[in-house]
């Protein structure tokens, strides 16, 4: 019986023992071999697979070899699939051809197949490293690509064709094609480009992809990298741009606002503030879409839903000023009235009735800023008075025709100084019949101009 099993053991093993194969890998290839097991076996039966060969010699060219599974438990008639796996680096070197052997035992006895095993190189060249100076970067920054190429052989390598291409998305943003220099043998060559990200570069993953071929366009070797562009969202303050321009009647007002960022904005106002007296002549191109009244301001506040990255929006309005004028010429010429009756000299004039008895006085007040010279106050005495004295400065009494007049003489006023005179004086008939003719001031001014005054009484 157990002559029998041996026997079915060496007959399931007999295909894979009669063939020799050989096998080549090129650098930068991975390569999988599929061999078929299967138990003819009356029972069960665990199978050990190994590998043996110059293993240790193909790992130092960096060539790595191995099977997979090593041990498999098969029942009658089941079947199962070793894999022999040959890895060569980049870097790999070529070796000559070197015989492996692929052993299956089972219950003392192996059956092996051997393999020729073989690396070669299509190109003495490969691409090392492909680096990054940054791996992060904002908009108006710039970043540089590092790709080294590596020549392997004992010669000197000749030109290649390095293509490097940026791109997002699966669209190409950018694209540099190189011709590399003359590889010194057993050396490598490294070449670096510069990418400068735009204003408005889009924010998000860029993928960096560098293909190595030959000058006919065959496919040497490649490497991928991936970098960022981090998002900015930049809206001005207040603006980016403001304008105004004025004519007689208006103003005009064109606000800009733009998106420097590289992504879309959120939602957001832009507001314009504004005395409240001007409410009815703000006229707003487009309607805004708010309106506040706070502390006799009017603010005015347009939505921007949002902003492509360079995208601008514009707001503008006109304010009339016809209005404006009117109410301006209003206030000059209040503000003129105002400053003449109250900064200009003041003449008093009271009268004090006792009896038959008469008091006069006259004061005259330098409210102004300038002094006042030369002063002379005439008072016209009615026929029905009869002078009795004189009240503070002493008068001049002087007849012009029928007419009678007291004077008064002042060399001067400084601002804000006064003169207080006046005369005492009996009534020749009834007191509350006599009127009394209104007092005259004339005085010279700081420029020489002469000016009068008379008194409302």
């Amino acid at each position: 019986m157990k002559k029998i099993l041996i026997l079915l053991i060496l007959v399931a093993l007999i295909p894979l023992a009669l063939s020799q194969e050989d096998i080549t890998i090129y650098a930068g290839e991975t390569k999988t071999i599929n061999y078929t097991i299967s138990n003819l076996a009356n029972e069960p039966l665990t199978y050990t697979v190994s590998l043996s060969g110059p293993i240790a010699y193909f790992s130092s060219k960096g060539i790595y070899l191995d099977v997979y599974p090593k041990i498999l438990n098969l029942n009658p008639n089941q079947s199962a699939i070793v894999t022999l796996y040959i890895t060569a680096r980049k870097d790999a070197k070529e070796t000559g051809s070197y015989a492996f052997s692929l052993d299956i035992s089972a219950e003392n006895q192996t059956i092996s197949k051997t393999l020729i095993i073989r690396a070669l190189r299509k190109y003495p060249v490969y691409i090392s490293s492909l680096s990054l100076s940054k791996y992060a970067i904002y908009p108006l920054e710039s970043l540089k690509i590092f790709v080294k190429v590596v020549n392997v052989k004992n010669e000197i390598a000749p030109n290649y064709k390095l293509t490097i291409t940026i791109s997002k998305d699966g669209k190409e943003i950018w694209k540099r094609d190189l011709i590399t220099d003359f590889i010194e043998a057993n050396s490598e060559s490294e070449i670096s480009q510069e990418f400068f990200a735009e204003k408005y570069q889009e924010a998000g993953t860029y993928e960096v992809y560098v293909l190595l071929s030959d000058l006919k366009g065959n496919f040497v070797d490649d490497a991928k990298t991936k970098f960022e562009v981090k998002p900015i969202v930049k809206l001005p303050e207040e603006f980016t741009e403001k304008e105004v321009k004025y004519s007689l009647l208006s103003a005009y007002v064109k606000i800009k606002i733009k998106n420097e960022g590289n992504v879309k904005s959120s939602s957001f106002y832009v507001e314009e503030r504004v005395p409240l007296f001007m409410k009815d002549f703000f006229k707003p191109y487009v309607n805004p879409s708010e309106e506040k009244i706070e502390a006799g301001f009017i603010t005015y506040r347009w939505l921007i839903p949002s902003l492509e990255p360079g995208q601008t929006v514009v707001i503008e309005y006109e304010i009339s000023l016809w209005q404006t004028w009117i109410g301006l010429i209003v206030i000059i010429i209040a503000f003129i009235y105002f400053f003449r009756f109250t900064f200009r000299p003041a003449l008093v004039k009271e009268i004090v009735k006792e009896g038959n008895k008469l008091k006069v006085y006259i004061k005259v007040k330098n409210k102004s800023k300038e002094i006042m010279k030369n002063i002379e106050i005439k008072e016209e005495v009615s026929p029905m008075l009869k002078i009795e004295s004189f009240i503070g400065k002493e008068f001049e009494e002087k007849k012009v025709g029928k007419k009678r007049f007291l004077i008064w003489k002042i060399d001067e006023l400084k601002p804000e100084e006064e003169a207080l005179v006046g005369y005492r004086a009996e009534a020749l008939v009834e007191v509350a019949s006599i009127t009394l003719p209104k007092t005259k001031v004339e005085f010279t001014d700081e420029k020489g101009r002469v000016r009068s005054l008379e008194s409302e009484k």
